[in-house]
């Protein structure tokens, strides 16, 4: 099993932190989007939409990052991170939709454009609302954390999916500090066997 990724990347990293906690054998490969080795002929052919991570499995190749979380959670299933229950599973899934069209995109954005572009090449306005958009999506995560420890009940790929852009919103100028349930939320997940940090 190959994982085509990038040190910064957190949807990449979601892979690796789920392989990590089963304790599987994978390659890691890295690609230097800074490069732009993303858009070489020959990464084309493993993701026509010139995005990491990529995971090949014998002959067997997919993309997104969500999406790979569910079928590495199939392919190594009976284990905690995948439920088989219909409705724990319909929780994780519901999670899992919710962190990448709610919470990754704004989180994702106020990071890359803080962090990556010069000043000058950044629309404030923009920025300015995606911090709003994170904040928003943070709010409701954090009231939906209150008197449980994780999404699904218990630690699973729902968790996985929306660990990574909560855990770098600071790189955004996003202060999660202002939600306890969020921050309680992050420290479980570092703690939690098999967790490996992100790079």
């Amino acid at each position: 099993m190959k994982l085509y990724t990038h040190p910064l990347s957190g949807n990449a990293y979601k892979s690796e932190l789920l392989l990590s906690h089963l304790g599987a054998d994978f390659e890691k490969i890295t690609i230097d989007i800074f490069k732009g080795e993303h858009q070489t002929d020959e990464f084309k052919k493993l993701n026509p939409n010139c995005k990491i991570p990529v995971l090949v499995d014998g002959d067997f190749v997919m993309w997104e990052s969500n999406a790979l979380l569910f079928y590495i959670g199939r392919k190594f299933a009976p284990n905690p991170y995948f439920p088989e229950d219909p409705e724990q599973f319909g929780s994780v899934a519901q999670w899992v939709v919710f962190g990448k069209t709610t919470l990754d995109t704004p989180l994702a954005l106020a990071r890359f454009w803080t962090k990556y572009l010069p000043s000058d090449k950044v629309d404030a306005v923009a920025l300015e609302q995606k911090r709003a958009e994170g904040l928003a999506a943070l709010e409701v995560f954090n009231g939906c954390l209150a008197g449980r420890e994780f999404l699904a009940d218990s630690y699973t790929i729902a968790d996985i999916a929306c660990y990574p852009y909560v855990a770098l919103a600071h790189e955004g100028e996003i202060d999660i500090s202002k939600y306890p349930e969020v921050v309680k939320w992050v420290k479980r997940i570092e703690s939690q066997p098999g967790f490996v940090s992100m790079g």
